[in-house]
């Protein structure tokens, strides 16, 4: 499937799961079968047809079903808003993910620290503090430190890169943050630069 097809098809079956969940009240059945139904019933027998063809992606939402109404709309809420800030980082779409979620945007600081990661080569950050502030120096690749811009929300921007999966995080012995570079931040980079 080609990249578009993939994005729009998830998109989708993300929008219509939402629908069909918010459609229900609480104690409403929200099984597949149901589902399966209601896609039948408001014209999406193509994707029905898309979902009943791959087992994993029925066991998936099968899986989102049983969840509680309540827990599926956190979670539906949770990933809009990730998706939002992750958007906010490529130029193409930061205009609708600011208007939608203003609050969701990630901060010039944060791509910052992804852009700079990203050029630097480095695969590891290590955060440490000093009298003046934090300091993130680059453990591998060209060496060197971070610039931070702003320090007093520097934990804040890389917490929010944590919580988006755009950063991974382990600890040195002295049990001193170590942030890690991912895959998925590097295509953000990329995509932000139009690469």
């Amino acid at each position: 499937m080609e990249p578009a097809t993939t994005a729009a098809a998830f998109a989708t079956i993300v929008g219509l799961l939402s629908d069909f969940i918010s459609q229900r009240s609480a104690s409403d059945s929200k099984s597949y079968d149901e589902f399966m139904q209601w896609l039948s019933e408001n014209r999406h027998d193509e994707l029905r047809t898309l979902l009943q063809s791959n087992t994993q992606t029925t066991i998936s939402v099968k899986a989102i079903l049983n969840e509680s109404r309540q827990e599926i709309l956190d979670r539906l809420t949770l990933l809009d808003r990730s998706l939002a800030s992750l958007a906010s980082g490529i130029e193409l779409f930061a205009g609708i993910a600011t208007s939608i979620h203003p609050d969701s945007v990630l901060s010039g600081q944060a791509m910052s620290f992804l852009t700079q990661f990203y050029d630097s080569e480095a695969s590891k950050v290590l955060e440490t503090h000093m009298m003046d502030g934090i300091v993130l120096l680059f453990v591998d690749g060209k060496g060197g430190a971070m610039n931070v811009t702003d320090r007093r929300f520097a934990v804040d921007d890389l917490d929010t890169l944590l919580e988006l999966g755009l950063l991974g995080l382990t600890h040195n012995s002295k049990g001193d943050r170590v942030f890690k570079f991912t895959r998925l931040a590097a295509s953000l980079v990329e995509q932000s630069r139009g690469a």
